[in-house]
This record gives structure tokens, sequence and C-alpha cells, in this order.
């Protein structure tokens, strides 16, 4: 017995005691303290109901005080243990009369609980026995239920027994025949799942790689549906081989892309990888075929050309076709035969533009289509799904993919390209050769430039340092075929057309003439940079993928590089070079008429004025020409390898100075005390002869000697001593304007030289323009000087003159005797000239030039005749001067 039964006994106990306090108590009545150590406690129930009946009569007022006192607890609903909680009262030191007092206290609650619950109960009596008259009613209403259904089942075992087996039949055989069709309809399916090969196979001939991808997951899903059926295992096998079997055909359409862009095709490879979930793969797929297409498309082009001449020349080659194949990529290079180096360099550089415009085309489809996405987004109110989420990481992954691949494609391509270049030596090229590699490599520089902003050091490093060395080799070597050029050049006109300028050159197919070649400006075209002026902002690069954006290359050869140059002058255009420009149908009768001088009575005959016929084509030597075109070639060297501009400048320079000396040498006048040398001229022919001309007394160990030219001399083709051709005017003509046209052509190039030096070297050039190019007029006048001092016997003039007694006494009307001689002369100069002009056409400038000469030093000798008079007196005074009026009034002929 637990504490709270023994606590019990011990109450009821107490609680007899207390209602009996006169009687003793028995001793088996008495708590002692072996009760509490697990002895059983005796309840004695006789004095309990003898408690109960000597309680006192309480009033109702005592009674409802004694419930009003009566806890919450006794009076709540639930599992709570009132005898825990009185328990919980107890003092903690044990005291029988506290304990005795509880308990009567509770006692007297229960009794009158008791007592009030019996009075309720009476008063309740006749509604209780109400309500159980209603059960019982309940009761037969129950009965008569059960007997109800007891009675309709036994009427619906007899109408199963009469109706349900044949109705039951009919709808077992509808169901069978519901599973037959069912069973019917799968194999329907089955047949077209094991026919799906076929349609797949002419999806993927059309390149409908959707319509596959889409055919094959129905497929894939219908299969699972159906898996339940033996043979389905099988086919789902197969379905899985040839969407593996797909994919890799999907593989090969997208590596076709990555050489050859075709925007139908990578939209429907888009959609099929979409299908699959894989967007990702495909772009990580694309990157992996792009580098393979680079590394495959180069080795095969360096093979194609190694194996090409390699078979050609089989005998004398040591290493056998099927080895190339077996080389590296570095290694194979170096086979490359020097006259395929060319070709194979446009055809590589060709497939790696096809692959970079293939990347850039990729790029401009996803960037299209990353508009359409956030147009249509902007038209959607909804947030975004889980699936519109899954869209914008894939976008933002390929987005991402394909900015950070610009950079490596690339890199591949330079480095290819790279290595073919450092593998060959282009010391033995020709000039043309090797600027058509500059151009190449300068293109492909401005390509990366357009594809990914890079400055392509790598192939700039890989060109400067052989441009330098070749540039030095190749510069010297013309010059030394310059100095060959001049000692056999025989001063002859070139017949070129009147409407010759430089830009009709091929060397100079790069620049555009415009406005009559008064104004040419840099130009777009396919055999040069594409290049466009900007307002004089500088030149402004152009977007190559714009410009070859529906086909070409870069490096196809233009329309410009395909025609033949076409600048002599031949057939019905020879006689444009001799025309005149001078006509005396303007002069009037009376002027044209002879005359008789007031003063002496004598007929004065009017000098016949002669047409001379003027060259209005360019004066040019085969010289000219090849110097006009290396100038051409420098400045295009300048313009692809601007880091040696300077040094290109420089030896330009030399070619010029070079013809510039030549000339002089040859056909200008040494005798500086009769002909003085202004201080420029001087310095300039100084300058030149300690920079540019080798001494026959220089050491060949010298250093700077090796960069020296021989002075050339005259080729005996030149006859400059015969009188007959006024002491070769002819080749001298040809030589002072050949030299006057080359200059107007460097300065009509200055203006393309001087942006592609460095500013901290255009000193040089502005020096060069104001010191050397600017005396050619002084060069020519020189040229001119020396044959007007030989033309005319000056020196008899001059003995003429000293004869003449200059102190007469009266005035005369008659000149001296040596004015008809000048005179006869000058006009035998004159006639000699028409002469010459017919044979070779003189320009107006020559001609001008020279007579300008001629009158110079005729003055100057008059002056020195008349100096030389001891005495003279006014009449004769008055006879120089009328000597010197009919020497200048000749009138020859008229030189317009």
């Amino acid at each position: 017995m637990d504490i709270k039964e023994k606590l019990k006994s011990f109450i009821d106990k107490q609680k007899h005691v207390l209602k009996s306090p006169g009687s003793p108590t028995p001793p088996s009545e008495i708590v002692t303290a072996f009760d509490f150590e697990g002895r059983t406690a005796v309840t004695a129930n006789s004095h309990r109901k003898s408690s109960l009946i000597n309680d006192h009569y309480l009033t109702p007022e005592a009674t409802q005080a004694v419930i009003e006192s009566i806890e919450p607890i006794y009076f709540e609903m639930g599992d709570n243990d009132v005898s825990e909680h009185e328990l919980g009262k107890f003092p903690e030191t044990a005291d029988i009369h506290v304990i005795r007092g509880m308990r009567s206290r509770l006692r007297k609650q229960h009794n009158i609980v008791s007592r009030r619950v019996s009075d309720l109960i009476v008063r309740q009596q006749s509604l209780c026995t109400a309500e159980m008259g209603k059960v019982t009613e309940l009761q037969k209403e129950l009965c008569k239920a059960v007997g109800l259904c007891v009675t309709g089942r036994e009427n619906l075992s007899q109408g199963r027994k009469q109706f349900t087996t044949a109705s039951l039949g009919i709808l077992a055989n509808y169901s069978k025949r519901q599973k037959v069709m069912s069973v019917i309809n799968s194999l329907r399916t089955i047949r077209t799942l094991q026919m799906t090969d076929v349609q797949l196979q002419s999806l993927l001939k059309v390149e409908d790689y959707p319509g596959a991808i889409q055919l094959l997951l129905e497929c894939q899903k219908a299969a699972a549906t159906f898996k339940h059926f033996t043979c389905i295992s099988e086919l789902s096998t197969k379905l899985q081989e040839t969407l593996e079997s797909t994919e890799e055909q999907l593989d090969v359409a997208l590596s076709r892309v990555a050489s050859n862009f075709n925007t139908s095709n990578y939209e429907k490879l888009q959609v099929a990888y979409r299908h699959l979930g894989k967007t990702q793969t495909l772009m990580d797929q694309l990157h992996m075929h792009l580098t393979s297409h680079i590394h495959n498309s180069a080795f095969m082009i360096v093979l194609g050309y190694v194996e090409l001449y390699t078979g050609a020349s089989s005998v004398n080659s040591s290493v056998s076709g099927s080895s190339y194949s077996k080389m590296q990529y570095s290694e194979l290079c170096k086979h490359v035969n020097p006259e395929s180096f060319l070709p194979c360099l446009l055809d590589l550089s060709k497939a790696m533009w096809n692959v970079l415009k293939s990347y850039k085309s990729i790029m401009t489809w996803h960037e299209a289509e990353e508009r359409r996405t956030s147009t249509e987004n902007s038209d959607e109110e909804q947030g975004e799904n889980k699936l519109g989420k899954d869209d914008a990481v894939s976008r933002k992954y390929v987005k991402q993919k394909l900015e950070h691949g610009l950079i490596r494609i690339w890199q591949d391509v330079q480095a290819k390209v790279r290595t073919y270049i450092l593998a060959s030596d282009l010391s033995y090229f020709k000039l043309d050769d090797f600027l058509r590699v500059l151009d190449v490599v300068s293109k492909l520089i401005e390509v990366g430039e357009s594809f990914c902003g890079s400055k392509s050091e790598s192939l700039h490093g890989s060109i400067k340092q052989q441009s330098i060395n070749y540039f030095r080799h190749q510069h010297r070597a013309r010059m030394e075929e310059l100095h060959m050029f001049l000692e056999n050049e025989a001063w002859e006109v070139c017949p070129v057309r009147t409407s010759f300028t430089i830009y009709q050159l091929v060397e100079y197919r790069f620049l555009k003439t415009s406005s009559g070649g008064k104004d040419a400006s840099l130009y777009t075209s396919p055999a040069s940079s594409p290049v466009k002026r900007s307002g004089g902002n500088g030149i402004e690069k152009l977007d190559y993928f714009e410009v070859y954006k529906e086909d070409g290359t870069p490096f196809d050869l233009g329309v410009d590089e395909t025609m033949e140059e076409d600048i002599m002058a031949t057939g019905d255009t020879l006689h444009e070079l001799n025309v005149s420009d001078d006509s005396d149908d303007d002069i009037p009768e009376e002027l044209k008429q002879d005359y008789v001088d007031e003063q002496t009575g004598e007929p004065h005959i009017q000098p016949v004025r002669k047409k001379i016929e003027h060259s209005k084509a360019p004066v040019v030597t085969n010289t000219t020409l090849t110097i006009l075109r290396l100038c051409g070639k420098y400045i295009q060297m300048m313009r692809l390898l601007q880091p040696i501009a300077f040094d290109v400048t420089k030896c330009l320079s030399h070619l010029f100075e070079y013809y510039l000396y030549t000339v002089f040498t040859f056909f200008g006048s040494r005798d500086e005390f009769e002909h003085p040398f202004s201080a420029q001229l001087r310095t300039t022919l100084k300058q030149i002869e300690d920079s540019l001309i080798l001494m026959p007394d220089a050491a060949e160990e010298d250093v700077d000697a090796q960069d020296k030219v021989p002075r050339a001399s005259i080729s005996p083709i030149a006859d400059v001593d015969s009188p007959e051709s006024l002491y070769g005017l002819p080749v001298r003509v040809v030589a002072a304007e050949s030299l006057a046209f080359l200059a107007s052509q460097l300065e009509a190039l200055q203006r393309h030289i001087e942006p592609l030096i460095p500013s901290q070297n255009k000193n040089f050039l502005t020096k060069f323009y104001s010191s050397t190019v600017k005396i050619t007029p002084e060069i020519r006048n020189h040229v001119y000087i020396t044959v007007a001092a030989r033309v005319v016997d000056y020196e008899s003039i001059i003995s003429q003159m000293a004869a003449v007694k200059w102190d007469v006494s009266d005035l005369r009307s008659q000149h001296n005797k040596y004015v008809d001689n000048l005179l006869m002369q000058l006009q035998e100069v004159s006639t000699r000239l028409e002469e010459i002009g017919r044979e070779c056409p003189i320009p107006r400038e020559a001609y001008c030039g020279l007579w300008e000469c001629i009158v110079s030093i005729t003055n100057k000798k008059l002056l020195e005749g008349f100096s030389t008079a001891r005495r003279c007196s006014n009449e004769g005074r008055s006879l120089m001067q009328l000597d010197y009026q009919n020497s200048q009034g000749c009138g020859i002929s008229e030189p317009g």
C-alpha cells in the first residue's frame, strides 16, 4: 500500500475518534509509526457510518458557506489528483492535531456535498422517469429498424440471385473488351516506337535537330509508360543508344559551326541542346571545337603546302611525305618552301579569319537573343518561375564563357601565325613579297584588335626584328641598284601618260587619288587596311567584321591588286606628249609686217614667231620611276610597321638625296666662281657627301662606310659635250625636270609620311623638306646655266666689245657689229632648240628656264664687256644703251 492509501486510512481512523471523543480508542485503530513503515491500515466502516449519523444539523446558510469554502479544484473536470493536492498542504513538521483538523474539514464538506446531491436527485425524479420512458420508446423503434434491415437483406439476396449474374457477365465482357483495346493501342505505340529510327534518320538528314531530339524524348517517355511489356526493355536500350548517337551527330554539326557559322543550323542546335538540358555543355563543346579547328586547320594547311612542294622535288627530299604528318606544327613550319610561304600564309590567315568570324557571329547571335529575351521578360508581369531562373543562369554562363573565350581564341590564332612566321627566314624575300607578308600580318593584327581589343604584342615582336634586319639589307641592295641604274641611265624620257601621277603606280595603291591628284587620302579596300578619315582628327579604324560580314576576307586580293599598271603612253596617246600652247592667231596683221627704222631708213625685219612644242606629260626617267616605286614601298612599310617608321624615313631620304647629288654632279655647274652656290645648296651638298657618298680612299673596315654608296659616273651614252645637241641639252632637261617632278611628288607625299613618324623625330622630316627638297629649283637652274654659258661664244663677244671705241663725239643710230653677232648666235640657239624640240619635246618650264639663264648670262657678259671700256663719252654711253636695247629685243622665239 502506498503512502496515499495509508494517509486515507489514517484520516478515517482519526475521524472516528473525533466523532466519538468520549469513547476510548481501541488499540487496533491507534495509528503508530509502524503503519507508515508498510503495515496495512484497516478502515472501520461501522465507525464511518456512525460518524455520518452523529453529524450536527446545519442551517442552509451554513451549508452554503461550507460549499463555497470548497476549493475550485474539486469542481474541475479532468484527472486532477485531489489527494496529492491535500497532501501538499501538510506542514513540514507532522502535527497530528493539524492533520485531524484538516480531515474533519474535508469530511464535513463531503457530507454536505453528498446531502446536496441527494436533494437534487429527489427533486428531478419526475424528469428522470420521463426520460426513461423515452429511452424505452427508442428501444422499440430500434427493434423495428432491425426487422426492416433483415427483410431488405433477404430481398437483396433474392435479387442478386435472379438479376446480377447476367448483368455482371455483360460488364465483365465489356471490361475485357476495353482491356483488349488498351492492349491494341499499346501494341500500336510499341510498333511506332520500333519504327522511330527511320523517322529519326530522316529528321537528322534534313538537319532538323530539335525535331529529332523531341521525338527521342517522347519515345523514351512512352517507353517508360509501357515498361511492363517485355519487349520494351530491349527497345529502351535501343532508344538510349540512338539518343547517344544523335548527340554525337549534334556534336559533329556543332564542329561545323566552329569553322563556318550558319544562323539556321546554330538555332536548331541551340533548341536541340535546350531540349536535352545541356545548354552549358553546348558552349563548352563549342569552345573545344573552335580550339581544335584552329590547331587542325593550321596544321593541315601547312602540311598541304609542304607536301605539295616536297612532291615536286621528292628526288632531293630527305624526308618522306608520311613523316611530315607526324611532325609537330612548329617543326613542320620549318619545311615550308620560300616560294610557298606567302600563299600558305594567306590561306592560314583566311582559315583563322573564318574561325574568328564564326565566333563573332556566335556572339552576335547570343546578343540578339539576349535582347529578344529581355524584351519578352519586360512585357510579362509575373515573376520568374524556377525554369525562368534556370534559363537566366544558363544565359549568364553563356555570356561569361563567350567573353572569356575571346582572348583565348585570339591567343591560339596568334600563336599559330607567330610560330609560322618565326620558323622561316625572310631575309631572302623580295621586297614586294616581304611587304605583302607585312600587309597580311598587319591586317591580322588589326583583325585581332577588332576581335577582342588585343594589341597582339606577340605578332608585333615576331615581325619587328626580322623587319629591321631585312630592311637594312634591302635598302643597302636598293642603293647599290640605284647606283648601277644611274651609271647606265641614258637620260631619255620615259613616255608616260599626260595624266600620270604616282598614285597610278602599283606601289601606291594603298593611297587613293582624288581631285586630280591634288588630294590623296587613305582609302578602304580589301588590299589595304580598312581605314577612313575622321574629320581631320586622325585615322579611324573600321570594323573588319562589319566590312566582311556577308562574304570575303581581309586577305583576298582586291580589284586594285588584280589590275595591271597602265601608265605608259602608247598608240593614240603619244600625240598627247607633244602639244603647242602658243599661237599667233591673236596677233594683229600690222604687227606682223616689216617696218622701216625712222632714224636709219633701213628695213627692219620682224622676227618670225616660231611655235615651240612643249611636252605636257611629266618628264620622268626609268630611274625616276624606280625611286618613286621604292618610295611607295618604303611608305607602305612605314605604315605596316610603325616602330621602324623613322629608320625607313631616313632611308627614303637617301634615295632622293643620292639622285639629287648625282644629277648635280652629272649636269650641274661646278664652277662656283662663275656661278656661285647659295649657302643652303653648298651645305646640303656637303652633308650628302659626308653622310651618303663613299669616297675612293675610304677604308673597308670603316663602319660608316658600310651604309654609303660610291659616286656614280655618267654613262657614255649621255653626250653632254656635243655642240650639235646644245651640249647635251635633251639629257640635261630630262635630268633636271625628272628631279623637279620627283621633288614635287615627295612634297605631295609629305602629309602621308608625317603622321607615321614619331613626334620626337618629325624635326628630321621638316629639315629634309626645307633643306634638301626645296633646293631642287636651284639645282635645275645650275643645270641650265651650264648649257647657257656654252651655247654662245661670249669670249668673242667680249673681245669684239673691247675693240669698240666708246669715246665717240657724235651720236650714232646704228648698233655695233658685235650685237649682230650676238643676235645671230642667239638665233642659231633658237633654231637648234626648235629642232631639238621636234625630236625631244621640251617642257615649258625647261624652255623658260633655259632662256632665263641665257638672258641672265648675256646681261652679265654685256655688263662685263661694257666695263672693259677705258674711256667713254656721253655719246658712247648712248651707243652702249642702243646696243643693249637691240640685243635684248631679238625676239628669237616665243617661250610662252
